[in-house]
């Protein structure tokens, strides 16, 4: 039917405030979040945490493998993973909030892949590796 309106009754009785709002279960106040930003629900921000974990180191040498034109690789950007240098998804199991780096090889070549995960230049190795603080650092620990 067309132009027809059709009166909706309101959820507040004329007359009757609002009711109160209900109180949380834990006694815990909530804290303030800034302006512009939404705050996170709990079970969210256990897996996606603000800040995201620091990368560990997942070895102190690079590793160099062949890379073949047009594939797309992803880089373990947190040093978690058991398949190195590449993401096998540790880092949303272990919740670090890191995500791993995916890039296209441009051409076929032998490249080495950094594993330190301190570089400038992710994911090949600069050489970051032989620096003091990486080699003083133990595997699987933050730098």
């Amino acid at each position: 039917m067309r132009g027809v309106w059709v009166s909706v009754p309101s959820l507040v009785t004329p007359g009757r405030s609002a009711p109160p709002p209900r109180p949380r279960s834990d006694s815990t106040p909530r804290p303030r979040v800034p302006t512009g930003q939404r705050e996170i629900s709990s079970w969210l921000a256990r897996w996606f945490p603000r800040d995201p974990a620091k990368p560990v180191v997942a070895q102190k040498t690079p590793i160099r493998l062949e890379l073949v034109a047009g594939k797309t690789y992803r880089w373990c950007v947190c040093g978690r993973s058991k398949k190195q240098p590449f993401c096998d998804g540790s880092h949303f199991f272990q919740r670090t909030g890191l995500s791993p780096l995916k890039f296209k090889a441009q051409e076929t070549r032998t490249v080495a892949l950094c594993t330190c995960k301190a570089t400038r230049r992710p994911p090949y190795c600069d050489g970051t590796h032989k620096s003091e603080q990486v080699q003083r650092a133990e595997v699987g620990s933050p730098l």
